[in-house]
């Protein structure tokens, strides 16, 4: 929302040509207030959303945050299209957005938007972080730059006195040479220098305008901020990947000749290139429209399909977007690769028989549990191909590892009472103590935390653990044998109950636990479920009979 420069006195009383100290500010009107008028703003039902700061706070920075439609610049924004994941005010509904099926008041849409401030936070940080090591990286270089022209000339000298009498209009078209090339090469360097402290500063200033505005501003302004700045960011996201591929560490040399006595010239001068060493992945700040397909939680679900894999048990599930069906097999060494149809696309033959799975389709690779050898296989999705055998660091030889996810580009795995987390070379990077029991399964939580379940004295409890180590209960209600599970991205806990042969859904807002599919939905002995890319299918492998259930999930 965009505020205008704010003085000391009440805008409402200066308009009644009185003079009052201000002593707060409201962001929606954009108008200072003194006590008493503050007071009667607040009274006022039309006023109960607007968001009040201290004036002094309004003196160091103003808001920047836009409600005018950028279609309609006389028109306020009021709503967002969760269709076209934009903000439109009513000129835009009343045309573009008159057929869909999803707009809903701003202030609807801006609840819990914290999710998504996150990410954001997030890729403008890492961006901002990029950017500033590129220009540090950038002034080194111009610093050593400069001394390799210097050793350069050096060399130009020591070579010049073997053949003093010889070379002296050799070595002055050399030098001559080395210094144009310093000085062509210099000015492009401080060119691209300019262009990364223009883009630094521009990401500077979105990280100080979320900063600020995530102190100071409301929900709805934040929201709003997110959804004005998302284009910004991706366009310097996508310049800044282009501008940071373009740039080489630059260094002059000499390469001598050694025909001294046919010597026409000293040699030449060289560029060295070398890429600058910084990793930077633009991250896919996450649309609305997958924040949208998740809020819609599928309430009910239709059985689409059934099918069988002779001989196998299966348990864990991995889906593509494409839905193909990675799923692992309890009985053998055989990995099925299935459509959502039931078509066998290829089998893998692993080390042993396979437990979890963790998808890491961006990689093309899938991390599959080796429960009896203690370790974990990757797997090439496009060659249909097992790779490398990591056996779990620090797990003792009579302990089975089950359950599995990736978090912060590590592995986690479960074991006995422990959680271990491990790079996808094999380096164990810390161990995270969870009591007593068995892990089976694991899921990343939508704080980023990880969720797992136990067995404790018979009875199964959903617990969260941090990277830090940090335990806490989530659900203590008995629900059977909670053989595997998946959260989504607003913190439901979709759980399998082998015991019973059902699925029950934990839901975080009310705790409580529904139960959503039974035996008398074809569950018999289930041991993995999995949700597709957009939730529109879920699937659920029967382990003992060897078979597939995929549902349809009806969203209301």
């Amino acid at each position: 929302m965009a505020s205008k420069s704010s003085d000391t006195f009440c805008a409402i009383c200066s308009r009644r040509s009185i003079s009052t100290k201000a002593v707060k500010y409201c962001t929606h009107c954009e108008d200072a207030l003194c006590s008493d008028c503050e007071d009667y703003h607040g009274n006022i039902k039309t006023f109960d959303t607007h968001h009040m700061i201290d004036i002094n706070i309004i003196k160091v920075k103003p808001f920047i945050v836009s409600t005018s439609c950028k279609v309609h610049p006389d028109m306020v924004l009021e709503y967002f299209c969760s269709d076209h994941c934009t903000l439109c005010c009513r000129s835009c509904m009343a045309s573009a957005h008159r057929s869909c099926e999803n707009v809903v008041p701003i202030e609807l849409s801006a609840k819990g938007v914290s999710a998504r401030y996150e990410e954001i936070v997030k890729e403008v940080t890492t961006l901002n972080s990029a950017v500033n090591e590129l220009e540090n990286r950038k002034r080194q270089y111009m610093v050593s730059f400069k001394d390799s022209k210097l050793a350069v000339l050096k060399n130009v000298r020591d070579f010049k006195e073997l053949l003093e009498k010889h070379i002296q209009k050799i070595e002055a078209d050399l030098i001559s040479e080395a210094n144009k090339m310093h000085t062509d090469l210099s000015n492009e360097a401080n060119e691209n220098l300019e262009k990364i402290c223009d883009r630094r500063k521009k990401i500077q200033n979105i990280v100080e305008q979320f900063e600020f505005v995530s102190k100071h501003g409301s929900e709805i302004q934040i929201f709003m901020l997110i959804n004005n700045i998302k284009e910004e960011l991706n366009c310097h996201a996508i310049d800044f990947q282009k501008l940071l591929s373009s740039q080489k560490d630059i260094t002059l040399s000499l390469k001598e000749s050694d025909l001294i006595s046919l010597i026409k010239s000293f040699g030449t001068v060289e560029i060295k290139e070398a890429s600058f060493d910084i990793k930077y992945q633009p991250c896919k700040i996450q649309q609305a429209q997958l924040l949208q397909q998740q809020q819609k939680l599928p309430p009910t679900f239709v059985r689409d399909v059934r099918f069988s894999v002779p001989y196998s048990n299966l348990v864990g599930i991995g889906v593509t977007k494409d839905n193909r069906l990675f799923v692992c097999n309890w009985q053998s060494s055989t990995f099925y690769v299935m459509s959502d149809k039931g078509q066998q696309l290829a089998t893998i033959q692993m080390d042993r028989p396979q437990w979890g799975i963790a998808m890491e389709e961006e990689n093309n690779t899938a991390w599959v549990t080796l429960p009896h050898i203690h370790s974990v296989q990757a797997l090439d999705m496009l060659s249909m191909k097992k790779g490398r055998l990591i056996k779990v660091p620090s797990c003792d030889s009579h302990i089975y590892v089950y359950g599995i996810a990736i978090i912060d580009e590590q592995i986690a795995v479960g074991g006995f009472g422990k959680i271990y987390i491990i790079s996808k070379t094999g380096d164990l990077k810390k161990t995270l103590d969870v009591g007593t029991g068995q892990v089976y399964s694991i899921s990343v939580g939508h704080t980023h935390q990880l969720y797992y379940v136990q067995a404790i004295t018979g009875k199964w409890i959903l617990k969260s653990v941090t990277l830090d180590g940090t335990i806490a209960i989530i659900c203590a209600e008995g629900i059977g044998d909670m053989i595997d599970f998946k959260s989504d991205k607003i913190g439901n806990v979709y759980i399998l109950d082998s015991k019973s042969s059902s699925l029950k859904r934990f839901s975080f807002e009310d705790k409580s636990v529904k139960t959503l599919l039974t035996s008398k939905d074809g569950l018999e002995g289930p041991y993995g479920l999995a949700f597709s890319k957009d939730f529109s299918k879920l699937f659920i492998s029967n382990c003992t009979v060897g078979e597939i259930f995929v549902f349809l999930c009806n969203q209301k």
